[in-house]
């Protein structure tokens, strides 16, 4: 089975380690994965009484080998009281107990109840044990919807992912910039691209949006704010890239901007080049 998300960021907690913080972020995680799920609401323990509740206000407790610490994160289904079904959230810890942080009651099919359940395990297991929180909520805030608590987006416009060997760039062709990092020279950057890639790919499939995924080369980069111009190696062994602004020869080597030593520096060039021939505003 794939995994339910792959981008990464390290931290052990979310937003300030409390309960309240992490049933809000599991919520907009779980709404990610799931836009259209059965789920009517989550507890958050407030009428629970006993030491098995976590309330809002208690931190989540952390991995280690003392009493107070997570021995293992147990998510399940079992049927509602009445209809329905409920998701169970529970921490183990090391000295026996067992803490309640979150249920919810759902009306979804029992199948998308045990994937929302593998989704909250593996999130919460990677965050407390591995101190990495998927970066799926925070991708997903950035897309522009009508309101906030919409899971449907409200761009009309195209979002190309160009996706490279060492980067990723999420734009649309009038310059909204949706995520723009690179990883030059990392040993890992194209497994990092990769990941990027592909949890930008669910974002963006989830929230309805309209969008392609371009693959970035080697000898000439397609960046989306920049129609018509050509940054390319121009056939030659070299380590960085020459630009052709729109209009441009590709013969005549005096219409080029110049030759720029990597990426960065040539679509900077051409960005700032796109700039000066913008009208001035009256």
């Amino acid at each position: 089975m794939s995994s339910m998300f792959n981008a990464t960021c390290k931290a052990n907690v979310v937003g300030d380690g409390t309960v309240g913080a992490t049933i809000a972020w599991l919520e907009k995680f779980i709404n990610v994965l799931f836009p259209d799920n059965g789920i009517e609401y989550w507890s958050d323990n407030q009428y629970g009484t006993g030491s098995r509740y976590l309330k809002r206000g208690d931190l989540v407790p952390g991995a280690g080998c003392t009493d107070g610490c997570v021995h293992h994160v147990a998510c399940y289904v079992r049927p509602g009281n009445c209809e329905g079904r409920i998701i169970e959230v529970a921490l183990s810890l090391r000295d026996g107990q067992f803490k309640s942080l979150t249920w919810m009651k759902t009306f979804g099919k029992e199948d998308e109840c045990w994937q929302i359940a593998r989704a909250i395990d593996e999130a919460l297991n990677s965050i407390i044990f591995w101190e990495e929180v998927p970066e799926l909520v925070s991708m997903s805030e950035k897309v522009p919807r009508q309101q906030n608590w919409h899971r449907q987006t409200s761009l009309a416009e195209e979002v190309t992912i160009l996706s490279g060997t060492d980067k990723v760039l999420v734009s649309t062709a009038s310059g909204l910039i949706l995520d723009d990092r690179c990883w030059p020279g990392e040993k890992f950057a194209g497994s990092n691209a990769t990941a990027v890639t592909k949890d930008w790919v669910t974002v963006l499939t989830n929230t309805n949006a309209k969008f392609k995924l371009v693959k970035d080369t080697t000898d000439r980069l397609t960046v989306p704010d920049l129609p018509g111009y050509v940054i390319s190696k121009r056939g030659v062994d070299v380590e960085g890239f020459y630009v052709l602004p729109p209009g441009g020869n590709e013969l005549d080597d005096r219409t080029y901007l110049g030759y720029f030593p990597d990426a960065d520096a040539a679509i900077k060039a051409s960005r700032d080049h796109q700039a000066r021939q913008l009208p001035v505003a009256a």
